[in-house]
């Protein structure tokens, strides 16, 4: 069959995925949502299933016939290239579109904010990462690591600590906090002791769920969460301080030598070297639109001397964008 003069965009992450049908124009005709998009490295075939299903889904939503023109998937975990690439010849050989091709979902996310421009792109969702594209075009990413050794700042981290705090409570290692009913209740315990076969069942996701509920409990007051934001919150700015410097080539920069009867010059902000104010545009469930943590990381981004991104960054749309690129 000929392809269609269509083309489909992807996000996936770790909680959900979305597609999304466009024309040439990047109109969306049609959208679905399905279940987690991220690619298993174990199990490449598995991430090609979920997008096959969520972009037929969209297709027929918009009245589309498959293949269309071109399609467009960023999902987390693709910046294993190995995995990657499987997943990339599975969608080829799925017969979605003329031309397939993956990439991440912060990547996509980016594209929707500032194309292939420059820019920086804080995610913080089920998991955290900074990508940042300089004036010249220089990529640094900051994060993305993964839960195992990474996620510092993210809404599996926050769910994680929170549990942590709770047992803490519970032996006396912490102060008694309102975490305790509220996080037995979202899990369906009766008693910290079960939090432990719980949080060993649950997926991902589901402890990055319960990020929400730690962040409304620190903002109640509570002394245990609160710690757990703040520690998050740490983490966020070390990753965007990280990431400017990085591009701008401000973090390795010594100040100029002290001399008899100078003061000591100040040491140059993170943005030291950009051409004018950075701007950050911010996605994900804890710091996109309504996010529990968005008022607090843009406090963050404009103490560094940034600016924010004005609109809400959706993801779909820019692997759209990508996707319609791709075939011209």
């Amino acid at each position: 069959m000929t392809p269609g003069d269509r083309w489909v965009g992807v996000d996936g992450g770790g909680t959900r995925s979305r597609a999304v049908v466009g024309d040439a124009q990047g109109r969306e005709l049609g959208a679905a949502d399905g279940g987690p998009g991220l690619i298993d490295a174990t199990d490449p075939a598995g991430a090609v299933r979920a997008v096959t299903e969520v972009v037929r889904a969209a297709a027929a939503a918009a009245r589309v016939a498959l293949p269309v023109k071109g399609l467009w998937a960023g999902l987390a975990g693709a910046g294993q290239e190995a995995a990657r690439a499987a997943v990339e010849a599975g969608l080829r050989d799925a017969g979605l579109a003329g031309q397939a091709a993956v990439g991440t979902d912060v990547e996509a996310a980016h594209a929707d904010a500032f194309g292939d421009g420059a820019g920086v792109l804080v995610v913080v969702g089920t998991g955290s990462v900074v990508r940042t594209v300089g004036p010249g075009g220089g990529v640094v990413t900051v994060g993305g690591w993964g839960q195992l050794l990474g996620d510092e700042g993210s809404g599996y981290r926050i769910g994680l600590d929170g549990l942590r705090g709770v047992v803490r409570a519970s032996d006396g290692r912490e102060p008694r906090t309102t975490l305790t009913g509220v996080l037995l209740e979202a899990t369906g315990q009766r008693e910290p002791r079960g939090l432990v076969g719980w949080a060993a069942r649950a997926a991902k996701g589901e402890i990055a769920a319960l990020s929400v509920l730690v962040a409304r409990e620190a903002r109640a007051g509570d002394v245990v969460a609160a710690r757990v934001v703040h520690r998050a919150l740490a983490a966020i700015r070390e990753h965007l301080v990280a990431a400017l410097e990085g591009v701008a080539g401000g973090g390795g920069l010594a100040a100029p030598e002290e001399g008899a009867g100078r003061e000591k010059a100040a040491a140059p902000g993170p943005t030291a070297g950009w051409d004018g104010r950075p701007t950050v545009a911010m996605v994900g469930g804890l710091i996109g639109e309504k996010g529990v943590l968005m008022e607090a990381v843009k406090g963050i981004v404009l103490d560094l001397g940034c600016d924010v991104y004005p609109q809400p960054v959706v993801p779909e749309y820019g692997a759209l964008k990508n996707a319609i690129r791709m075939t011209r």
